[in-house]
């Protein structure tokens, strides 16, 4: 069973609901980026990647209650809302792993780290380091069964990186951190473009180690 989950510049978002928690998820700006909105049915929400269109962002989350804005890795093409966001939104802690912190154009308020599990209101998210694509990234888990992967896990592929040093960083962490651990019908979301099944990229991994990319 294929879940692409498909959205796009001009469309609609589209919402997953997980038992009691809501992902939706919404493409922004010239570079298809997605952003998304995880929340429960009480309203405890965060955002995911202000990417672009901080308008659009905000009229999402609105009347919901924000307890973060969570950056997976620093690249401009994910952070360009961020600065407005965290404005309509000034009670949200600002998240990311340290490095991708230092990167940010607000400061971060909090820090993110592998096989951390963190609770915003009601709502409890866990957090899995990928490095390679960028020096230390995030990926979110949520209800143990779909994983936001930021660029660093995509439909074919892992994210770009600059080395093969880095690409090999990146392959293990996925390899290890995500395929070695989640079950065939885990989605993956990724930060461009359709969602996956890790059951559908499985087969794949040992053409990625190959081909090193």
């Amino acid at each position: 069973m294929s879940l692409s989950y498909h959205t796009g510049p001009g469309l609609p978002p589209v919402t997953i609901d997980i038992g009691d928690i809501r992902v939706t998820k919404m493409s922004v700006g010239d570079m298809d980026n997605n952003v998304y909105l995880i929340e429960n049915n009480l309203g405890d929400a965060v955002i995911v990647d202000a990417a672009a269109e901080p308008d659009r962002i905000a009229e999402l989350a609105s009347g919901k209650t924000v307890h973060a804005i969570i950056t997976t890795h620093e690249h401009h093409d994910h952070i360009g809302a961020l600065e407005t966001v965290s404005h309509v939104f000034p009670d949200a802690d600002i998240l990311a792993t340290a490095e991708t912190g230092g990167a940010l154009p607000v400061k971060a308020t909090g820090e993110l780290k592998n096989g951390q599990n963190k609770s915003f209101g009601d709502l409890e998210l866990e957090f899995i380091a990928l490095r390679g694509h960028t020096p230390n990234g995030i990926a979110i888990v949520v209800a143990g069964t779909h994983i936001l992967t930021g660029d660093s896990l995509f439909p074919g592929g892992v994210g770009k990186t600059p080395s093969d040093q880095a690409f090999f960083l990146l392959f293990n962490d996925v390899r290890d951190r995500i395929f070695a651990r989640f079950d065939d019908d885990t989605v993956i979301h990724p930060g461009h473009g359709d969602s996956t099944m890790v059951g559908e990229q499985r087969p794949q991994l040992a053409e990625w180690e190959g081909r090193r990319w």
